[in-house]
């Protein structure tokens, strides 16, 4: 599941590389792939849900206490370089300014918007532009995922046991109806409409974890539905797509339970863990690429090659800021929140 999350983000990346740099436009044969790659958005959505039912199906938070440790997990594992990510685009923002190089509507960098971003409200309608660290809007969403969360699992849990499959039925309906609203646009909603295009995805993936944990899920229907990501690439259909990517993320997970884990992780597996680092950090990629795309002009063959590059220093950053921050930071906050050890343990301990 961790390296389908390297594929998914691959496709996030790739996709965003291509709208800066152009190589569809001389390479339309590569369009219907990398021309949605914003899908793989909803691929993670998916993958939000249905993880989190496998980690809190089981032993669901409880109460104020339990549902403020599911919080504090939660953000001890976004915040700290979520902050930092957008600390350091404000510094280079600033630094720019100050050179006086041109940045394309500097509008986009006021104080409010990089106030809504600080605080992950920024795709909560309430504002209708991107702004800063754009890609943050798909944090923000799940981060009202993650405050809904036990309110969400509760009602899930007590949902009689026949009317579960209708939850991921009507979440699909629900975004066959959201991508065919404005066709144009498909799925590609972010600060508008982006909460609701997350919300049915996590409900989703809840309920389809729900289904296959309790062995509802034959492998043959499971392997029938994944045509449906090929046929949704073909038809231009973003919901079908998404059909697809739930069956491939479910086929995954049942082909792994039958697995051994590796010894040791190995690269894909780490690239997987620092998804989160490469999102967050493509907006920095970006910029060094437009600023070079305004020195030269690099041809076909030369966008190929900085797709490439580019993708590998995405990669690059992103594991650097997981390994670096990410992972560090989670750790330290959660052994600070950790109550302190008192009487006889703490005495033992200390022995």
């Amino acid at each position: 599941m961790t390296r389908l999350r390297l594929l998914l983000i691959g496709w996030v990346i790739l996709y965003h590389l291509d709208l800066t740099l152009g190589v569809t436009q001389g390479l339309p044969w590569l369009r219907p792939v990398l021309g949605v790659g914003y899908l793989g958005v909803d691929g993670f959505f998916l993958l939000s849900g249905f993880a989190l039912w496998l980690g809190y199906g089981a032993r669901p938070p409880v109460g104020l206490a339990g549902t403020r440790r599911f919080l504090l997990r939660r953000m001890a594992k976004i915040l700290p370089l979520h902050l930092l990510a957008l600390v350091a685009l404000a510094a280079l923002v600033g630094l720019a300014m100050a050179l006086g190089v041109a940045i394309r509507d500097p509008e986009r960098f006021g104080l409010g918007d990089f106030l809504l971003q600080l605080l992950l409200v920024n795709a909560w309608e309430t504002t209708s532009r991107h702004s800063w660290n754009y890609p943050s809007w798909a944090l923000s969403v799940e981060w009202a995922g993650y405050l809904a969360f036990p309110l969400v699992l509760a009602a899930l849990l007590r949902l009689p046991r026949r009317l579960v499959p209708a939850v991921p039925l009507l979440a699909f309906a629900g975004l066959w109806a959201l991508a065919n609203a404005v066709p144009q646009i498909g799925l590609n909603h972010t600060v508008h409409l982006g909460l609701l295009r997350f919300g049915l995805e996590f409900c989703g993936g809840l309920a389809l974890g729900r289904l296959a944990t309790e062995g509802r899920l034959r492998p043959s229907l499971v392997l029938a539905a994944g045509l449906a990501l090929p046929l949704g690439l073909a038809l231009r259909q973003d919901a079908l797509t998404v059909a697809g990517l739930a069956a491939l993320m479910l086929g995954i997970w049942q082909h792994a339970a039958w697995q051994a884990e590796p010894a040791r992780p190995d690269l894909l597996l780490r690239l997987g863990d620092a998804s989160f680092g490469v999102y967050l950090c493509w907006v920095f990629i970006e910029a060094a690429l437009v600023g070079l795309l305004r020195q030269i002009d690099p041809g076909l063959a030369g966008r190929i090659l900085l797709m490439a590059g580019g993708f590998l220093a995405n990669l690059l950053a992103g594991w650097l800021a997981c390994r670096f921050v990410e992972t560090p930071a989670h750790r330290w906050i959660l052994q600070r929140a950790a109550p302190a050890p008192s009487g006889r343990l703490a005495r033992s301990a200390a022995e």
